[in-house]
């Protein structure tokens, strides 16, 4: 198994809670990781002009110095502290290119964009624009033996997406067993036009249509699940009819799953800017922690000199 070498987990110091920064660290101390752990010191231009330099300066001192404490309480575990400035999420993505990091963690309530969707705005634009994996955690202690899903589309045609799925599946599996989790494969399929085809088609003819394509889909899967061996026994690929942000969704709420990892994949032909369509929709729904993976080749638009 493949370990994760360079962990950042983005924090913020003054909350009492910190979901993500014990996630990591668990992460860490079973893969033999060093950790970063990071906070953005963020003063808006409207509160600087009221605050003062004075002030400002002791904002950023607390915050400097409960960031260091937290450091200090990690045993077992190479960690730093790092404290950064300027815009959340383009701070963090110049942290990742800096330190080369190969897994980001974050668990933030303070931008929430309503209490109906799970993720923030930040989270968003670091699943964008963010290199490496996201792993975006909810609240609350994860299980004791975590069931983490991987979304694939086992269908495609495309290379590129094939090598995204082999990708996604050794993700989900390593944080399985780095977790003492069990690991599922999750497939969704659907008659391609099934309403257009159903008034053109006999019953007996459209039924036969949905059954090569529910056959197809499921040989495609177990394809991809071979490749795995043993790692992945056949009764954990799953393949379900529908849509797939729905169902993931009921998968995910139905089996009590604490984590799923989904690619994201954007046509749009401009770098770091757009996620898929079934990403974006999947995320401003699903309950629990979500592991976001870009296919090999991605580059962020954001730089170092920026």
């Amino acid at each position: 198994m493949t370990a994760f070498t360079n962990i950042l987990v983005d924090v913020d110091a003054t909350v009492p809670a910190h979901p993500a920064l014990e996630r990591a660290v668990h992460l860490a101390r079973r893969s033999g990781a060093r950790l970063t752990i990071a906070d953005v010191h963020t003063v808006p231009p409207e509160v600087r002009r009221v605050l003062g330099a004075d002030a400002e300066q002791q904002l950023l001192e607390e915050r400097r110095q409960k960031l260091e404490a937290l450091a200090k309480g990690i045993t077992d575990v190479p960690v730093e502290a790092r404290l950064l400035s300027g815009r959340p999420a383009t701070a963090v993505i110049q942290e990742v290119l800096r330190g080369g990091h190969d897994l980001l963690v974050r668990a933030h309530a303070r931008d929430l964009i309503g209490r109906e969707r799970p993720y923030g705005a930040v989270d968003m634009e670091l699943v964008r624009q963010c290199p490496c994996p996201v792993l975006l955690v909810r609240p609350g202690a994860p299980p004791a033996h975590p069931l983490v899903v991987g979304a694939v589309r086992a269908t495609t045609e495309d290379p590129a997406e094939h090598a995204l799925n082999a990708k996604l599946v050794e993700l989900t599996l390593r944080l399985a067993e780095l977790q003492d989790g069990r690991a599922v494969l999750l497939q969704a399929w659907a008659p391609f036009a099934e309403r257009l085809l159903r008034g053109h088609y006999s019953e007996e003819a459209f039924h036969a249509y949905v059954e090569d394509t529910r056959r197809e889909a499921e040989q495609a899967l177990e394809r991809l699940r071979a490749q795995f061996g043993d790692r992945l026994p056949a009764d954990r690929a799953v393949s379900r009819r529908g849509e797939p942000e729905d169902v993931i969704l009921d998968y995910t709420l139905g089996e009590a799953a604490d984590l799923v990892v989904i690619g994201t994949v954007a046509r749009s032909g401009v770098a770091g800017l757009l996620i898929g369509n079934t990403a974006e929709r999947v995320l401003r729904k699903l309950p629990c922690s979500v592991l976001t993976v870009k296919p090999d080749g991605f580059v962020s638009p954001v730089r170092l000199d920026a």
